[in-house]
């Protein structure tokens, strides 16, 4: 990591210490992904790497902000306009840096326009499967006095809680969600979404865990185990 991706790194960590579904340890894993995933490609990794360093810095931000109408990839490609600046980056390489954090979240229609932006893209959500998504999750429970386990028909729960069925839902009360129900509208879904196929061969065998995690899960809840 040069000087410059350095400085970046640590106004992240500066940003980011509100919830640790959401810190730096989690852009931290999503950069090593994303080097991964990178490896052999023809793409500017700078670009990559800035990339993710910013993407998540308004995310403590959208956590609080009870309208549910806050953008944090939006908003985090602004905030990182004056970063990027102030670090002699081209216009052109802060261009292509912000497009990369825009199209990181699925959930605002914004499709990644380069290999860099895909990769980005992939790399971030490889980090919401597995074991490590499991731990996010339950962080997030605790954060959002959510559940830990909710046992309720798919169809009812989707039409009660979920602004829309798709895997771009948004909750409208998030003390009535649990990971279980995650995983059901969204966390088996994102292999779908994904534009790598490396990363592609990460997530089958991470939804796999995950899968059997919740049935192991369920089971223990019923008294089944």
């Amino acid at each position: 990591m040069n000087e410059k991706l350095l400085k970046i790194k640590e106004i992240a960590e500066k940003e980011l210490n509100v919830c640790s579904a959401h810190d730096i340890d989690h852009v931290m894993r999503v950069y090593n992904i994303a080097m991964k995933l990178a490896k052999d490609e023809n793409v500017d990794e700078e670009v990559i790497q800035a990339a993710i360093l910013l993407h998540d810095i308004w995310w403590p931000r959208e956590i609080n902000d009870p309208t549910g109408n806050t953008d944090h990839a939006v908003e985090s490609a602004k905030m990182a306009l004056p970063i990027l600046e102030d670090l002699w980056y081209s216009k052109e390489k802060i261009k292509h840096i912000q497009d990369c954090i825009l199209s990181h979240r699925y959930r605002n229609w914004i499709v990644p326009k380069s290999r860099e932006a895909e990769i980005v893209f992939d790399a971030d959500k490889l980090d919401a499967l597995w074991a490590i998504w499991t731990a996010r999750a339950f962080v997030w429970v605790g954060t959002n006095k959510a559940k830990i386990y909710r046992d309720i028909d798919l169809d009812e729960y989707i039409k009660e809680n979920l602004v829309w069925w798709d895997i771009r839902w948004k909750i409208k009360d998030k003390t009535k969600h649990c990971p279980k129900l995650m995983y059901e509208t969204k966390d088996k879904y994102l292999i779908d979404k994904l534009y790598t196929e490396k990363a592609k061969e990460i997530a089958r065998d991470r939804l796999e865990f995950s899968k059997n995690f919740h049935e192991r899960l369920e089971r223990e809840v019923r008294g089944e185990l």
